[in-house]
């Protein structure tokens, strides 16, 4: 019994060490989510700004005072920003769906720990039934032994009894039934001995009265729900703000293909002027 005793109990240690455990990765989990939240929430404020210059870039230009020079800096300019803003949408997207895999990899993780967790609380149960079983197990030992003890007892007083009677050749001593006269001391030791099976007796009812022990129970969830929704939100309206830099992205790829055309038509329209002015001068 005491093997078997400490056999659970180091079970229900590992058990407590294992949740322990399950509770320090899903504190972890929520850290980390939280840094991927600000983390996204940065790289959109930058790719929002990054749009903004080359919104008011494209405001502020005047292309009919600009020169040769400033045209083919402004273009070569326009053309760095393309660049750059086709690499950071391309890094956002990477980005989002790094964090798609993030989030399907900890609602896994999440249903293994809960899983983990039912277990354990079922496993817990299931040695609260079996200690109680055993508790009931020793309080019926305890009383057949003290009944046996009580049985010996008696039969040792009867044949002292028997024997002094016959020593002292009187016969008032002699018993007349098993259950005859009793010496004090005997009276003593039997109504202590009583008293103590009918405290076993009491306490094994009681044990046996009570309830058995429910061993399903849902467990809660580790991460609220509206904590999952509103991560989903927030990525959905990544998603839907990276296909809104594309769109803008390739609008204005055509905007600057026709700014570029226009300034090579004025550039063009420059030269013929310059050549037909020193025409006219030779002459």
């Amino acid at each position: 019994m005491s093997k078997v005793n400490d056999l659970q109990t180091k079970e229900l240690e590992n058990y407590r060490a294992a949740m322990s455990k399950m509770a320090e990765d899903i504190i972890l989990l929520r850290t980390q989510t939280v840094e991927l939240e600000a983390e996204n929430s940065r790289l959109r404020g930058d790719l929002s700004l990054h749009q903004d210059l080359g919104r008011d870039l494209l405001k502020d230009t005047d292309i009919d005072v600009m020169t040769k020079a400033e045209m083919s800096d402004r273009i070569a300019s326009l053309k760095l920003k393309l660049a750059s803003q086709t690499s950071e949408a391309a890094a956002q997207r990477d980005r989002i769906q790094q964090l798609q895999n993030e989030l399907i990899r900890r609602n896994d993780g999440e249903k293994e720990l809960l899983k983990l967790q039912r277990l354990h609380r079922q496993q817990e149960q299931l040695q609260q039934q079996h200690s109680s079983s055993a508790k009931m197990a020793t309080l019926e030992a305890t009383v057949k032994q003290q009944e046996t003890v009580i049985e010996k007892l008696e039969k040792a007083f009867n044949t002292k009894i028997r024997r002094a009677s016959r020593q002292s050749g009187d016969k008032r001593l002699a018993p007349k039934k098993p259950g005859g006269e009793r010496g004090p001391r005997r009276a003593e030791v039997e109504a202590a001995l009583a008293a103590e099976n009918a405290g076993l007796r009491a306490e094994l009812d009681r044990t046996r009265l009570q309830p058995p022990a429910v061993i399903i129970q849902q467990a809660k969830e580790a991460l609220p729900l509206r904590e999952k929704l509103s991560l989903l939100s927030r990525l959905e309206k990544a998603e839907a703000r990276v296909q809104s830099l594309e769109a803008q992205l390739q609008q204005n790829c055509k905007v600057w293909g026709r700014q570029k055309q226009d300034m090579l038509n004025k550039l063009s329209e420059r030269k013929q002027g310059l050549v037909h002015n020193s025409s006219l001068f030779n002459e």
